[in-house]
């Protein structure tokens, strides 16, 4: 027996809504069902309305004259491509002036972990937005896990792999490294808003905070290649904190466009 879903499948897939044409099962369910009966009383009970040609034509016109044709969105796989070339692009372009003493100063297995951690947080930011830009996406896994995972994991590494060096020139240096990373992740923010225009997001704050991170981690993964400093807290302070403070300037933006985007409705 049919069930209210399968019978709103099949008025979608029907040709026409009215249920002269349909199967014996349809109907049963009908004679059952009190919400789908009175539904299609009224979808049987209407009529085709039927317009004078010139008063068709002149509906047409008006309907059409302001419709444009539209480039389908890309799909999810070439978004995660192009925002990955994105941040590839601006990190070599980084360290090309910047240098790799960073690279040399950690041994295999700090660079290991570190950039794995920084090559699959970048893919899973990368795979959420390129969700989250078209509307009725099923992809709705919870946006704090993906702010948290990737830096909570980041931290970790670090706090593990790195120990404590009293510096006197702490302050100095860690400031340098949070302008440096904080300039990169401003360098690659817009090149991702050109990735994610023309997407339809309908949350702009976890949209601006994601994306805030993702360029966050290009700055991180730049200063953890420019900068030989090995000290747990300047990499927690200056590097990873350059990466939070991208997400919350991304969070502000989502958040103020969130505001534009319901007074105007």
């Amino acid at each position: 027996m049919m069930s209210c879903n399968d019978l709103d499948r099949l008025r979608t897939e029907s040709a026409r809504a009215k249920s002269t044409a349909w199967p014996p099962e349809a109907h049963e369910h009908l004679a059952s069902c009190e919400r789908c009966s009175q539904l299609q009383a009224v979808l049987d009970s209407s009529s085709h309305i039927v317009l004078a040609d010139a008063l068709q034509q002149k509906i047409e016109a008006d309907i059409l004259r302001d419709l444009r044709p539209i480039v389908p969105l890309p799909s999810v796989g070439r978004v995660m491509g192009m925002l990955v070339l994105a941040v590839a692009f601006v990190t070599a372009v980084a360290n090309y002036f910047l240098g790799t003493a960073g690279w040399h100063a950690r041994n295999s297995l700090q660079a290991t972990v570190s950039f794995v951690l920084l090559g699959a947080s970048v893919l899973a930011l990368t795979y959420a937005l390129a969700h989250w830009m078209t509307p009725g996406s099923r992809h709705v896994h919870p946006v704090w896990a993906y702010l948290a995972c990737p830096l909570l994991a980041l931290l970790a590494a670090n706090s593990t792999m790195f120990g404590y060096h009293p510096n006197p020139q702490f302050v100095p240096q860690a400031l340098w490294c949070w302008e440096i990373g904080v300039a990169c992740a401003g360098l690659s923010a817009p090149i991702f808003w050109l990735v994610l225009r023309r997407g339809f997001p309908l949350n702009f704050l976890a949209q601006g905070a994601v994306t805030g991170l993702l360029a966050g981690l290009v700055g991180v993964t730049v200063l953890e290649i420019y900068c030989p400093q090995l000290d747990r807290l300047h990499i927690s302070i200056a590097h990873i904190g350059a990466a939070i403070t991208a997400t919350l300037v991304g969070a502000a933006w989502g958040s103020i466009h969130n505001k534009i985007q319901r007074r105007a409705a």
